[in-house]
């Protein structure tokens, strides 16, 4: 039998057993909301979101997969609900495809190693630094494919302080440093969205977040009183957002420019700066370790190896410290004397039963070096003499009687060619 009723306004057909009587009534679905306008959307975004969102367009949103209620319930923070649909309908409109919100971009070999055993055995299959490794298979191991258990910074949490999206807008005085000059760096790379006009934007910022002249500027280190830890921490995280941002559009993922990568850097030592003037921050040691292995994965040559170090043991991450030190001796440039300094630092900060290769290969590496005609400058040879002399006042404390007298043979090698 079929019976009609209507409800809501609307006629509902309803199959029933016997009788009219007995048809059972449904809740009909509710309307959906009316989409929102996305010319509107668009320019609401720029006017009340982009501050925060580096790349201005709402392309991370996209990109991501921020779900609607999520960017609707942030944007309400600023704008009425209305708005906040036009906003929503704006990013639906991008149409870019992205990994979603748990993505860790940049993630060496695109995973998470359990620990740093983990590490070791993945990486040589033993615990052991290998005895047989040689500098041009150590320069093969490409940092950027190299899983570690170190986690890069997913995108947005709102619960904590490591993830890319910085929690203020870029600061006034950095942006108006030089007459204005850098934010009109910043408005060409809108406008272009060239590379060149990005890389020029990102030195501008980095230069106006740091110089002496700039009274506004954040990051000053030197004198450390005119640090601001927090501001200068949520300014680079802004800058480094921005070329992260730029990669991911054009789907980049070898190393792209030392500025921008050296962006990463800076997030991590402004976390490094702050905890060594005793200022607490959310998730200090983690976020100092996360940046710098960030930064240094793409550049591996570049930056004092002590410093990621430091915060790598500090997380009980030895082995990769050892990599750490090591990977970057074999990227030094020929006379670099931060070579001698990678050394030391092995010996150091190795493992116990990882000491005694770890400072074999540093040696050896030197003195491939220095016989080949590579040495550090005159003017630096005493700084590659005590590095050297360090090396080997660490490692001679947790190696075996014969094994320390194997090191100073290797070390008075390295010693004799620095004569």
């Amino acid at each position: 039998m079929l019976c009609r009723r209507t409800a809501i306004g609307l006629t509902v057909l309803l199959f029933a057993g016997a009788a009219c009587d007995q048809v059972t009534m449904v809740q009909l679905p509710e309307a959906p909301e009316p989409p929102g306008d996305v010319v509107l959307g668009a320019a609401a975004f720029e006017a009340d979101c982009a501050n925060c969102h580096a790349s201005r367009d709402g392309f991370d949103l996209a990109f991501f997969g921020f779900a609607d209620t999520t960017i609707v319930r942030r944007a309400v923070a600023h704008v009425d609900t209305a708005t906040a649909l036009d906003i929503v309908a704006y990013i639906r409109s991008l149409e870019v495809l992205g990994p979603g919100r748990d993505a860790r971009p940049f993630q060496p070999g695109g995973e998470l190693v359990g620990g740093d055993l983990d590490f070791a055995l993945r990486l040589f299959g033993e615990d052991a630094w290998p005895a047989e490794l040689t500098v041009d298979a150590l320069l093969a191991i490409d940092p950027l494919d190299t899983p570690v258990a170190v986690p890069f910074p997913v995108w947005s949490v709102e619960q904590d302080n490591v993830d890319w999206m910085p929690d203020t807008p870029m600061q006034d005085g950095v942006l108006g440093h030089h007459g204005g000059w850098t934010a009109l760096t910043l408005d060409r790379y809108y406008a272009s969205g060239r590379p060149e006009d990005l890389l020029i934007a990102v030195q501008a910022l980095r230069h106006s977040e740091r110089d002496p002249d700039n009274p506004d500027a954040p990051c000053v280190m030197d004198p450390i009183e005119r640090f601001v830890p927090d501001v200068c921490f949520e300014t680079r995280r802004w800058i480094a957002s921005l070329g992260a941002q730029y990669m991911l559009r054009e789907r980049v993922t070898s190393p792209f420019h030392r500025a921008v990568h050296d962006s990463w850097w800076d997030v991590g030592n402004a976390v490094r700066r702050s905890l060594q003037r005793d200022h607490l921050m959310d998730n200090g040691v983690e976020n100092w370790a996360t940046w710098m292995w960030l930064g240094w994965s793409f550049e591996p040559s570049r930056h004092a190896s002590v410093y990621l170090s430091l915060a790598l043991v500090r997380q009980g991450l030895e082995r990769h410290a050892v990599f750490h030190t090591l990977r970057s001796l074999v990227a030094r440039p020929g006379g670099s004397v931060a070579a001698y300094d990678d050394v030391r630092n092995a010996a150091r900060f190795a493992p116990a039963h990882w000491t005694y290769h770890a400072t074999v290969f540093g040696y050896e590496a030197l003195i491939a070096r220095l016989a080949s005609g590579l040495r550090p400058p005159p003017d630096r040879v005493a700084d590659a003499v005590e590095a050297v002399e360090a090396a080997q006042f660490f490692a001679s404390r947790k190696v075996s009687a014969d094994q320390a007298l194997a090191l100073a043979a290797l070390e008075q090698q390295v010693l004799d060619l620095l004569d």
